[in-house]
């Protein structure tokens, strides 16, 4: 499965914010909220800048957003989904690397994510440590980091 990575584009935003919807009901939970929710549909206009996509067979499969923050010392991995029949391939692993390689780049020595639990032993194995739990519109959440080299 050879899955390329590159650059969004502004024509993506429509397949990307249909993606993130996708992918977010595939857990099969909160449905009725997610599809009441035009954010969980959506990737702004301004975030599209800042989001890597993964294709397979010339077809999107996945994103990620990297969000430059706190004076660039540490960015904010902002969104990763991938397509649920692609999961377990790798293909949020590619993600994520390129996403820590976004954010070192742009002078980040950390980089944040909140996630849903479900997510967590996604993070850590990729070498995240837990920082927190957070409060969110339908369920806490866990805050973790991961320092870059």
């Amino acid at each position: 499965m050879a899955v390329f990575i590159r650059e969004a584009h502004a024509e993506d935003r429509d397949t990307l914010g249909a993606l993130k919807l996708r992918s977010s009901l595939a857990w099969g939970d909160h449905i009725e909220e997610l599809q009441a929710l035009p954010d969980a549909r959506e990737v702004p206009v301004a975030h599209v800048p800042h989001a890597i996509v993964a294709e397979l067979e010339g077809e999107i499969v996945g994103f990620v957003t990297v969000l430059s923050g706190k004076g660039a010392v540490q960015a904010e991995l902002e969104d990763l989904f991938v397509a649920p029949e692609v999961w377990r391939m790798g293909v949020g692993r590619k993600l994520l690397a390129e996403a820590e390689c976004r954010a070192a780049a742009l002078g980040a020595r950390t980089l944040h994510v909140v996630a849903g639990e479900r997510a967590r032993p996604f993070y850590e194995a990729s070498g995240y440590r837990f920082a927190g739990t957070i409060a969110t519109d339908f369920a806490p959440a866990v805050e973790l980091h991961k320092d870059l080299p």
